[in-house]
């Protein structure tokens, strides 16, 4: 057992508890949605949790699903009352861990938690493969081509839906090789420039008649909170743009649910921490540590591991929480259960947490690492792994 700091341990045991207030997750959402339009999520809800989401969105032939990147449950709670999200946001979800946008998007597009599909964060390790690579960008940190089926083991969901399933993302990423992924080989696919755009092109392909489920990711704002913070007002701006598309879109399809919810929340941050600014790390792994900046999976050599734990322990102690694999799937972080074969392939043997509003670089830093960012993701606080549930 890592000997962690009593304070950091109360920390976690504040979320631990937190999480199981929230008796709903962005998977249970998934599931509920997608049985309106899937015969393999018919019966994938355990009847309290149908009923409980039932009173909350009251089931509609078609769907508006928006994903925000970045816009947490405590975020849309601090928007002024007039706020058409404010009053709208009617429960608080649980979103997975790692809060990182890959591990979210790939949990939602196979309705699986990330101990089973394997996919935690912007950078992975695959051991199978012996790459270092970005499961977004599907590319090695050497610009080397990743096949989708080498990632990815499990096939979209809306592959099954009976009904139309629309998606909507930025021009730049709409025909990325995630993107195709995501939205599986049934699914039309629809880029924008604007937000502006991305609601007036949904406006053209709504059919209200046929029955359809329609997803919008926005991400623009994730990255404005990690430049500017989270209460910007270049975020402030897109939150505006979001509301104005929804009002619209809402005069014209008066039967159309339109659901909002986030991948994750951020935090606001005050410094950083370089893995290697006292000590060279690097010849304790075998691997590049992986996931994001305030979850971080350290692949470390077997004869290394009782000194990397105590070096690392020694000088990170008080802003870290450092857990071993095993630690990891008993306290079911990562989903409940064993972690399958996939998983086990892109996870090293510690886990750690940044608990203190900083975040770790652990490869070479950056001027961006420097001085753009100001809000983060991907740790334990209530403000990252809080999303609401929006419906209007």
């Amino acid at each position: 057992m890592i000997k962690n700091t009593e304070e950091n341990m109360l920390k976690f045991k504040k979320y631990i508890n937190q999480r199981k207030e929230n008796d709903l997750d962005i998977i249970d959402l998934v599931k509920y949605l997608s049985s309106n339009h899937s015969f393999l999520f018919k019966d994938a809800l355990e009847d309290s949790k149908k009923q409980k989401l039932e009173q909350i969105i009251d089931s509609k032939d078609s769907y508006l699903l928006i994903l925000v990147d970045g816009l947490g449950y405590y975020k849309v709670q601090s928007l002024n009352e007039n706020s058409i999200l404010k009053r709208a946001c009617k429960y608080k979800l649980n979103t997975v861990n790692p809060t990182s946008t890959a591990c979210i998007l790939t949990s939602i597009f196979t309705c699986r938690y990330p101990l089973e599909h394997g996919v935690f964060g912007w950078w992975q390790y695959s051991k199978k493969l012996n790459k270092n690579y970005y499961p977004l960008l599907m590319q090695t940190k050497d610009d080397e081509k990743i096949k989708p089926r080498d990632i990815f083991k499990f096939d979209s969901i809306f592959d099954s839906f009976s009904s139309k399933v629309n998606i909507y993302m930025n021009r730049q990423i709409i025909n990325s090789d995630f993107s195709k992924v995501f939205a599986g080989k049934k699914a039309s696919r629809y880029g924008y420039y604007s937000v502006r755009e991305s609601f007036e092109k949904i406006q053209k392909n709504i059919n209200p008649n046929v029955k359809s489920f329609n997803y919008l990711y926005i991400d623009g704002l994730d990255n404005m909170s990690h430049v500017y913070g989270i209460d910007s007002i270049e975020v402030q701006n897109i939150i505006n743009e979001i509301e104005r598309g929804i009002i619209n879109i809402k005069r014209k399809f008066e039967n159309l649910k339109i659901i909002v919810i986030a991948d994750h929340g951020q935090t606001t941050m005050n410094s950083m921490l370089y893995l290697n600014q006292n000590n060279d790390y690097s010849k304790y792994f075998y691997a590049l540590p992986s996931i994001d900046t305030r979850c971080i999976s350290f692949f470390v050599k077997d004869e290394f591991k009782d000194e990397f734990e105590t070096k690392f322990m020694d000088e990170f102690s008080k802003d870290v929480i450092l857990f071993t694999k095993e630690e990891i799937e008993n306290n079911n972080l990562f989903g409940n259960g064993k972690f399958s074969n996939i998983a086990n392939d892109a996870i090293g043997e510690y886990v750690a947490f940044i608990v203190n509003e900083k975040f770790m670089v652990c490869d070479k830093i950056t001027y961006e690492d420097k001085m753009f960012t100001k809000g983060n993701h991907s740790g334990l606080t209530r403000y990252e792994t809080t999303i609401p549930l929006i419906v209007i």
